[in-house]
């Protein structure tokens, strides 16, 4: 089997979870969070979920009403503050 390196972001206390898991587990992190993935996609299949419920990058919201000029300088003023 060939292996990639797969970076993550997660929160900490996930991460104290997935650790103590593997410790448990006499397994190491990477071990522990591929068998983890293995049974979390296992269970997706089980459930009868499709990858097309899961992936939502390739949907668009359907509006019948365009933003006015006057929200959409809203909306980035909004944005710019949340940075």
């Amino acid at each position: 089997m060939n292996s990639a390196v797969l970076n993550v972001k997660i929160d900490e206390a996930l991460k104290g979870k997935l650790r103590h898991y593997a410790e448990v587990n006499n397994e190491n992190l990477s071990t522990a969070t591929q068998k983890l993935l293995l049974l979390a996609f296992e269970a997706v299949e089980e459930a009868g979920v499709s990858e097309e419920d899961i992936d939502n990058q390739h949907t668009e919201e359907e509006s019948s009403v365009p933003f006015t000029p006057k929200e959409i300088k809203a909306l980035r003023k909004l944005l710019k503050k949340k940075k």
